[in-house]
């Protein structure tokens, strides 16, 4: 039995239309699945090869072709060869397969294979801790990674050679947008309920640095468990808190008056799915004086199900435009016959960039520097289905969003996105 777990070169070569793309990706799918299925592993081999295409760039899916995540795995695979198909119209392009498995010390060994066949793109992983442990290994050997994680805990972990981006949607990319939008609506105060857990810590103590960091006034934090207790108590200390303004006068008998005291405008709530509406619906209940505030979030509710709760209807959150999606989205539908995960964007996305850099290199392998440093006028940047993005020496793919509002059953983009980044 082989250790290497898996290798496999799609050839996406003359196909020109949807059939055609079609059936070539039902039957990829199909002969690698029933491979794994009679192996229980991915075995090394090539496809036929035309010798033609011996010299294209390899360009390695590092991704989780096995394991609880390979539904995930094999859409983000479906996305990238869409790109391939609608990008890669010189044919640069190999895919190289490498299942990234699920524990960090398996990706590692894994990572090992693309380091023994001298490949220097990767894209993917998913996660931020597979990542994380061969971060080092990207580093060393002068390989540029691309990163589907929004960890900002993987910011610098790249050098002049190589390293790791990350591709996902960064929260402070989403939280500078949306508090900058609430204060250009005269919207200066703020809070946070955000889950009891690592992410909601992180989440929170960016929140409050980038408030205040702005001018703004920071009210109040406050933590849930994620099995919904104690959500009333939460929610009305949320709501009911204030800070003092540092001109009031107290009365006689020691009582802040109501126009001294600053209750919170907007509301942060960083959540998705159940508990989310859980959160929406006790703030509902709870506000009886009918404070006037405005709930915000994150890109967690760019997804079909924030139309379920009406209670949030009118709320904000930072994210890319929507329209590009539903675009990909469907033609993604008619390939697959199934709707691919949010996700899928950044893998088509990362894919044109590679496609297109390797095009300006004239069919060369573009280095990390020339991911930092492509003359890419006027708008400095890549256009794709999220938007404008662009890589930076830090290893964030940095991105331009929008402010969309949750209407009914429809995005509404209330602040358009930049179109060029400034060059720095």
């Amino acid at each position: 039995m082989k250790k290497f777990l898996l290798l496999l070169i799609l050839v996406l070569s003359s196909c020109e239309s949807n059939l055609d793309r079609n059936k070539i990706l039902q039957s990829f799918k199909k002969e690698t699945q029933e491979s794994y299925k009679t192996h229980n592993q991915f075995e090394s081999r090539d496809l036929v090869i035309d010798k033609s295409l011996q010299k294209k760039v390899q360009v390695a899916l590092f991704l989780p072709f096995s394991g609880k995540n390979k539904e995930l795995g094999w859409n983000l695979l479906n996305a990238a060869s869409m790109s391939i198909f609608d990008n890669d119209l010189a044919h640069n392009i190999e895919l190289i397969l490498i299942d990234s498995k699920e524990s960090e010390a398996e990706a590692r060994k894994a990572f090992l294979e693309i380091v023994d066949r001298k490949i220097k793109i990767v894209i993917g992983p998913v996660f931020s801790q597979t990542a994380e442990s061969i971060s080092d290994l990207a580093i060393k050997h002068g390989i540029t990674v691309i990163s589907l994680s929004n960890n900002r805990e993987l910011i610098n972990k790249t050098n002049s050679e190589g390293g790791v981006f990350i591709a996902g949607i960064a929260p402070e990319t989403q939280i500078d947008k949306i508090i900058s939008y609430a204060l250009s609506q005269k919207k200066s105060s703020f809070s946070i309920i955000a889950p009891k857990n690592q992410y909601g810590t992180s989440i929170t103590a960016l929140f409050k640095r980038m408030v205040k960091g702005r001018d703004g006034v920071f009210v109040t934090s406050e933590f849930y468990d994620q099995n919904g207790k104690d959500l009333d108590r939460i929610v009305n200390h949320a709501i009911n808190a204030f800070v003092i303004s540092p001109n009031s006068k107290k009365t006689k008998n020691d009582v802040i008056a109501e126009s001294d005291r600053t209750y919170s405008k907007v509301i942060m709530i960083p959540e998705s799915g159940k508990i989310l509406s859980k959160i929406i619906a006790e703030i509902k209940a709870q506000n009886v004086d009918e404070r006037d505030f405005q709930i915000v979030g994150t890109n967690q509710w760019d997804d079909n199900s924030t139309f379920s709760d009406y209670n949030l209807i009118g709320s904000w959150f930072a994210a890319p435009e929507n329209e590009k999606f539903r675009s990909f989205e469907k033609i993604y539908y008619q390939n697959y016959n199934k709707f691919p995960p949010r996700i899928a964007s950044i893998s088509y996305d990362m894919v044109a960039a590679v496609s297109k850099l390797i095009d300006l290199k004239k069919g060369q392998t573009p280095s990390i520097k020339d991911f930092t440093g492509a003359n890419l006028s006027p708008n400095n940047g890549f256009s794709g289905i999220d938007g404008m993005f662009r890589f930076i020496p830090n290893g964030l793919v940095q991105r331009n969003l929008a402010v969309l509002k949750v209407g009914n059953n429809r995005f509404e983009t209330i602040e358009k996105p930049t179109e060029k980044f400034l060059q720095y």
